[in-house]
């Protein structure tokens, strides 16, 4: 807008706010649609709390659902080793836990885009191609994981140590319907790293919040967005530190970026490493969900370094596809079902989580896990099946529960008049 002025570039816009119609849209479909699926989640739902009456389940007091700036194991782009580990206790946390790799709609930027995908369960896969989902597609009312919690008596809270206006953040999480967002405002005297609040700031922060609720009984949904390892990775400056980890071998002392960005990881995984501790000795049931939002912006000399090392029998765009995937986990301090080494988008995440949780799910989030099950990634630059099989946007089979999926999330966004809330409501 400062460099083309407001006419033109609304003009520019337009083309992100208007979108045509999937094939066979139309009310009748969205109607089927959501016959089919509000069914599942009514028997699902019925079983859980047949399920939680017994004494037999437990569901979470606390959801605290952190998506980690720039956050990665870079160890999915290829081999390089390090004088020691970066993220030794995500690597370790396999207990009362669900991990793996996730794929996201970004690299390096962009952050909202993958905070749409994980809250609404939208897939920018299916948007206009250079589309803010946060700019153009939060409309007031929109349904997301924030109502479905809502609806189950969450306490939805939003967190982030920068201020609110960035990605539009005070206008979608107004929309969202959380009850209350706690901005850069909120962090005046917390410990920062390289003039970022630190991610051990940001956690003390949260586990502060659950100890001060007004009402011990108060069921809380807090989604929080870190700011400490956002780029760039330079190493002048105020509030930079030493190096704790360094690439090693051949790559040494040839990416300091590099290795900044190693060190403010390890970071990171100290303060996860706290954070789960304090939980487990809480007695209130709590669950935590947590991943990186992209990979960071680093030299690509690196990258390319890394993802040739890899390249076998996989194409360029495979080999750009590993750019776009972070580590997740989803952890609580009572018993849950354990898995390690999974694969999945953050469109999905949000249904799978609470679907892991033992909490209730609408219908959309029921027709998200179906889809799940036989296309188990998606981006913006295509999808894969569980065979392993890629396949780009202008190559994709016919697939009928993509096809619901691509009509329900177009009923959501560009023709709210015609969708179902029952379809959104647990």
């Amino acid at each position: 807008y400062a460099e083309n002025g407001y006419i033109l570039s609304s003009a520019i816009s337009i083309k992100y706010l208007v979108k045509k119609a999937p094939g066979g849209y139309s009310q009748a479909k969205i109607q089927e649609i959501c016959d089919k699926y509000v069914d599942s989640e009514k028997e699902r739902n019925g079983e859980t709390a047949a399920v939680m009456a017994s004494g037999d389940a437990v569901q979470p007091t606390n959801i605290i659902c952190i998506m980690n700036e720039s956050l990665s194991d870079l160890a999915v782009d290829g081999d390089f080793t390090t004088n020691i580990d970066y993220l030794p206790f995500l690597h370790s946390l396999t207990e009362n836990t669900v991990k793996g790799k996730l794929c996201m709609p970004v690299f390096g930027a962009m952050t909202s885009n993958s905070e749409f995908e994980f809250l609404i369960g939208d897939s920018m896969y299916l948007m206009p191609r250079g589309s803010v989902a946060y700019q153009f597609y939060v409309n007031p009312g929109v349904r997301s994981m924030v109502s479905t919690v809502r609806d189950q008596g969450y306490i939805p809270v939003a967190m982030h140590p920068y201020p609110a206006e960035n990605w539009n953040r005070r206008i979608c999480y107004n929309n969202m319907g959380f009850s209350d967002f706690m901005d850069i405002s909120a962090y005046e005297g917390w410990d920062e790293l390289r003039n970022y609040i630190s991610d051990l700031s940001d956690f003390k922060v949260i586990t502060e919040y659950i100890e001060q609720k007004a009402n011990p009984d108060d069921k809380l949904f807090l989604f929080n967005v870190t700011m400490q390892n956002h780029g760039g990775y330079d190493w002048d400056g105020d509030g930079y530190f030493d190096k704790r980890i360094y690439l090693t071998g051949e790559e040494q002392d040839k990416y300091p970026t590099v290795d900044q960005y190693l060190s403010l990881v390890r970071y990171s995984d100290d303060a996860v490493q706290e954070l789960i501790s304090y939980f487990s000795k809480v007695d209130e049931p709590t669950a935590i969900v947590f991943f990186g939002d992209h990979q960071p912006n680093l030299p690509e000399d690196f990258y390319n370094t890394l993802l040739e090392s890899q390249r076998g029998d996989l194409s360029d765009a495979e080999l750009r596809q590993k750019k776009m995937v972070t580590p997740f986990f989803i952890w609580a301090n009572y018993d849950i079902k354990e898995q390690t080494n999974m694969q999945i988008s953050a469109n999905y995440l949000s249904a799978y989580a609470l679907n892991a949780l033992g909490c209730s799910t609408s219908g959309f989030d029921q027709m998200r896990l179906a889809l799940q099950q036989q296309i188990p990634v998606m981006n913006v630059n295509g999808y894969r099946l569980p065979d392993g099989t890629w396949y780009p946007q202008s190559e994709q089979p016919e697939n009928d529960l993509l096809n619901d999926y691509h009509n329900a999330e177009y009923a959501q966004i560009f023709d709210a008049k015609n969708r179902s809330d029952e379809w959104y409501t647990p």
